[in-house]
């Protein structure tokens, strides 16, 4: 039997003020080690944001600078990845998605967890209702992390 993914998807315009090497830490001792670590943004906020999410391991994806282009780049790679998985007989895992705010993406994990996907929402700050909603659990790890 194969390992169960644990795959990141970080919206990094929605989680500003994130330390990416914090999300890692927690991910990793709280659900696994990540199969994927990817982060998406907009090209306009390349130059400020990409290092800090590179140099801690991530796979940065840039989208296109229309509306919601880092939004609509991660669904699409969500998605992708749950039907690659699919047609290669691997079994679903654990979808964590980095936002607060963008309820653009209750949807697509309310879809993840029709096929048996365990989805976990973290943010830094506050989470929107519509996230917590659809996610099986979500996290500010903002909080989290003032506790340590």
């Amino acid at each position: 039997m194969s390992r169960r993914l644990v795959r990141i998807y970080a919206d990094v315009e929605n989680a500003r003020g994130m330390p990416p090497e914090k999300l890692i830490e927690h991910v990793s001792a709280s659900i696994g080690n990540p199969s994927d670590c990817l982060a998406f943004l907009a090209q306009r906020n390349r130059q400020a944001l990409e290092g800090e999410w590179r140099d801690s391991g991530f796979q940065v994806c840039i989208a296109s600078d229309g509306p919601d282009g880092a939004d609509r780049r991660l669904i699409a790679r969500i998605v992708h990845d749950i039907q690659l998985d699919s047609e290669n007989g691997r079994p679903p895992g654990t979808i964590i998605l980095v936002a607060t705010g963008d309820g653009v993406y209750k949807d697509v994990l309310k879809v993840a967890e029709r096929l048996g996907w365990r989805t976990v929402v973290i943010g830094w700050g506050s989470i929107s209702k519509a996230l917590k909603t659809a996610a099986h659990e979500s996290l500010d790890l903002a909080e989290v992390a003032a506790d340590v």
